[in-house]
């Protein structure tokens, strides 16, 4: 099968296969993948110290902060306000970013704009 104008011209898994090695789609990916790596290395970094501190370092998480809060109450508690923080900037990084790219390859896909 020659090349074709459009990712909807294709059936079956073809299409698919298509859709995959198109030079939109793997931009879609590229531009994923420079958020999520980013913050997955954030993320689980932020957890293997807090995992580590609390193994190796235990009296340094119970040291007291305020009352019965220590320091390792608020770290885990941190991490928490991470997940909730990347959460949020992921939104705004995949309206911006993404969902239009998302769009341009739905609409190849489908033969035109909906």
């Amino acid at each position: 099968m020659g090349p074709t104008n459009s990712l909807s011209e294709h059936s079956g898994s073809e299409r698919y296969v298509a859709i995959h090695d198109s030079t939109r789609f793997k931009a879609l990916r590229h531009e994923y993948q420079r958020f999520a790596l980013p913050a997955s290395v954030i993320f689980v970094g932020w957890w293997f110290v807090t995992i580590l501190l609390g193994a190796y370092a235990p009296g340094f998480f119970s040291v007291k902060v305020l009352g019965n809060v220590n320091i390792g109450t608020l770290t885990v508690m941190g991490t928490f306000a991470l997940v909730l923080v990347l959460a949020a900037i992921y939104l705004n990084y995949a309206q911006a970013q993404l969902d239009p790219r998302a769009d341009e390859v739905r609409a190849e896909a489908e033969g035109g704009l909906r």
